[in-house]
Order: C-alpha cells, then structure tokens, then sequence
C-alpha cells in the first residue's frame, strides 16, 4: 500500500462492526458523512472487483475504493440497507409463487448484466443472505468474493468455492464454472424462498417445479443456456408480456414490465381452464347483479343504487379472495405458513365485507328515502 492509498483509507472512519470474523465493518467518510462498507478480503477475483469499480451493475453494490495488499483486498462500497432474504425465510415465512417470481425476476436482471460483461462473470454464491429486499422493495445482490471471470476452454475450477445446497457440481471440482453454474443457484432459490427447504428436500409442484429441476440438473448443459432464457420460461404462465426487453440500458426494477399485475383474479395464469372457469363466475355474479330484488325496494333508480352498492363491495370481496394486486403481501396474509389458519383469516375477512355490503345497502336505500319510517 502506497502513501496515496493509505491516505485515501484514512478518511474513512469505523463506526460498528458488521462481521468481525469476515473482516466488514461500517465506515463513514470523514468529509462527506456518507456511510460506506468496508471488506478485508483474503479470498477475491481483483479482476472482478475492478471491472465492476470501473462499469457499476444496477442492483449491486457499487464499488467506491479497492486497494489490494500483502494478499488481501480491501474494498470501500456501497452500504445498502434492507433485510436478507435470509432473514426473511428464518422468521418462518414464505413467499407466494408471484412474489417469489417476482424476486427471483429482479435477481436475473442483476446476473444478466454480469453474464453481459465480456468476459462473462459469474457470481457463484447466490443464496438468501447474500440478497437484500431495502425499504422500496427492490432486491439488491451482495458479496462477489467468490464471483470470476469466465475463462474459455478451461476444464475445471482451480478454487472450490460455493455453499452447499446452493453450489453447482462443477464448483466442487466436476467441470468448470459458466453460466448454468449461477441459474443452478438461482433455481435452488425459488425453490428455498416457496417451500423453506432445498429441492433435494422438496420441489413445488407444477410448472414451478418443473422450471426448478431444469435450473438444477447436474449437467450444466440441461439447465437453461442463459437466465434471458429461465426469465422467458418464468414468463410463460403467467401471463407476463414476453415481448418485453428485460435489460433495456439504464433501466430500473420498476421498468420491468407485468401485464399480469393489474389482471384480475382468474386471468393472471394464461390458463384457458381457469380463464373459463373465472369467466362463469364474473358472469353469474354479474347476472344475480342485475336481477337483485331487495324486499320493499321497488324497481327504479333506488334499487339500481343498491344493485350498484351489491356490485361494488362483491367485486371486493371477489378480487380479495382472488389476492388481486397482492392485497395478502400487503396485510400480511401470505406470510401465515399455515394454510388452514391462511385459510380462515381470509374468510373472517370476507365476512366482514359481507357484513359492510349489506349495511352500505341499508345505508343507501335510507339515504334515498326508502326504510326511514321503518328503521329511522
């Protein structure tokens, strides 16, 4: 280390420590007062490190300093706040299948870009705790201490580096590390973040499922050719617009676009069986709409505004049931891991609509003039 990068080191001051065993602490420049990470590495790719330093991946920490010494490299980057996935799984919750896809999507975006550089560098550790959900709801991916540089004709690595469970076979000295090495792992996640356990432990059923076993086959060349290609396949049943251009430059997570999201109940999954099954009851429902008769109310403009009061708090109480816009995420519904308990608290809700409905038809039949002498 030279005086200069001594000196540039200096302005940094350590305000907690984060791993003291991984050497990550928390710093805080002196002159601008922004806080940093700071990581002692002993185990590390320089090269990685400088081309991410000199061409920044969005969704992953941006690189601020790194000064290499007797061995180790010290790196200044981004700190990025927010809660690991890790963290998230070991509160015992889960995540539904479109919010796992939707993590899952947001950590493809980030792995393109690095399979997109040239070399093709591969991350090699992507697990829950090296993920991070911040505030704003966009995934971030950390630690690229084991990531490198694809190099072409190599037949095995030289450095076994990886974590069980999530590690691809040729990472333990079985062939060398491509790109299928990074979408084994990332298979391995949807599967963690939907059912808790690995998939030799269990696998969803169904198209997920089907879509995890892909990412995980041994040979690396079953998997997916690239993670353009397991975003397509994610896309597929859910009625997401495959047309979209994924890694358009300067885009952001928010521009990645669903045409499911505002799809209601019954439409989001493409499926023509479900397509046709929600058609029939949005029919009947329509039907026993405007055939409502309420006892007193005789035909004319008051009756139609309690059919329209019936038709408002049923399509609630409908797209409630159905999760539209992932109205569970947002009361906490999804997270009950227990399906009957899930089950239940979605029903005690619905009879709360249920209630509301018929007083809001009250409401407005005396609000019009109807049932005052009866019940005001």
């Amino acid at each position: 280390m030279n005086a200069s990068e001594a000196y540039i080191l200096s302005s940094y001051k350590e305000i907690a420590v984060l791993n003291a065993e991984h050497g990550v602490t928390l710093v805080q420049d002196t002159t601008s007062g922004i806080v940093y990470v700071k990581k002692i590495l002993t185990i590390y790719n320089a090269e990685v490190y400088r081309t991410l330093k000199n061409h920044p991946v969005p969704g992953i920490p941006e690189i601020i300093e790194m000064i290499e010494e007797d061995d180790r490299l010290i790196v200044i980057e981004e700190y990025i706040g927010g809660q690991t996935l890790r963290a998230i799984l070991d509160n015992g919750n889960l995540f539904p299948e479109e919010e796992a896809v939707r993590i899952v999507e947001q950590v493809c975006v980030i792995i393109n870009d690095l399979h997109s550089a040239d070399p093709p560098i591969i991350h090699r550790d992507i697990k829950p705790s090296n993920i991070i959900c911040t505030p704003d709801g966009s995934i971030r991916l950390l630690d690229m201490n084991a990531a490198r540089k694809v190099v072409t004709g190599k037949s095995e690595d030289t450095q076994l580096i990886g974590t069980v469970g999530y590690a691809a076979p040729e990472q333990f000295g079985f062939g060398a590390s491509t790109v299928q090495t990074d979408i084994y792992a990332i298979g391995v996640l949807l599967c963690e973040l939907m059912t808790g356990v690995l998939p030799k432990e269990r696998i969803p059923r169904g198209r997920i499922g089907r879509i995890i076993r892909k990412c995980t086959r041994l040979d690396p060349k079953d998997r997916y050719k690239s993670v353009r290609d397991l975003l397509d396949a994610l896309a597929a049943g859910h009625g997401y617009s495959t047309g979209v251009t994924y890694f358009s430059p300067g885009r952001s997570y928010s521009g990645i676009k669903r045409k499911w999201k505002y799809m209601i109940p019954g439409y989001r999954t493409g499926s023509p069986v479900n397509i046709l099954i929600a058609t029939s009851v949005y029919a009947f429902f329509l039907s026993v709409v405007i055939n409502l008769q309420v006892k007193d109310i005789p035909p004319g403009i008051v009756l139609w505004a309690v059919r329209l009061v019936f038709l408002i708090f049923g399509l609630g109480i409908l797209f409630f049931t159905g999760n539209y816009l992932n109205i569970w995420d947002r009361l906490r519904i999804s997270r009950i891991r227990n399906p009957l308990i899930r089950l239940f608290v979605v029903l005690l809700i619905d009879a709360v609509l249920v209630v509301a409905m018929v007083f809001a038809m009250v409401l407005t039949a005396v609000a019009m003039g109807v049932y005052k002498s009866k019940y005001f």
